[in-house]
């Protein structure tokens, strides 16, 4: 009879030890995921920004083999 009594004990506290570990282990993963995709549209927003607010003039290049002089 004592050992069935230990295994009772025992088998709620593994399945809360679980448990919060599996909370923990989603809130890390949520935050991480969270502010992976907040760094990647802040950027693509930067970029997107620079692209249009900014003068960029193709400088023509002298090409050797060209007929125009």
């Amino acid at each position: 009879m004592p050992q069935r009594s230990a295994k009772s004990v025992f088998l709620p506290l593994l399945l809360l030890w679980l448990a919060v570990h599996a909370v923990l282990l989603a809130a890390l993963l949520g935050l991480k995921f969270l502010l992976t995709k907040s760094m990647v549209l802040a950027l693509l927003l930067v970029a997107g920004v620079v692209f249009l607010f900014t003068r960029l003039r193709a400088v023509p290049r002298k090409l050797s083999h060209s007929p125009v002089v």
